[in-house]
């Protein structure tokens, strides 16, 4: 911690950090405790809406829920589940 210069009585307090929240993979945590950024899994989307998973499968089958393919599994972007699920109304 640096030394802070104060002259005749000033007091200075030092700037706070802002805490960012990460989960388990790293991702930034936004205040709804969902990640802000990245690839969600279909479990995780599944948990983020109030869908089944075989409707959310149902629903990437037919381009409703646009994702990204990785071999066998599929991922969704969290701004799209955001938009979908979480977003205020």
């Amino acid at each position: 911690m640096g030394v802070l210069a104060l002259t005749r009585g000033e007091t200075q307090m030092p700037e706070q950090s802002r805490i960012i929240n990460k989960d388990e993979k790293g991702r930034p945590l936004a205040e709804d405790g969902y990640p802000m950024s990245g690839l969600a899994t279909i479990a995780e989307v599944v948990s983020a809406s109030s869908l089944s998973r075989s409707k959310v499968y149902q629903y990437l089958d037919s381009g409703l829920i646009p994702s990204v393919r990785f071999g066998r599994s599929r991922r969704v972007q969290w701004s799209t589940v955001r938009e979908m699920f979480i977003a205020p109304a």
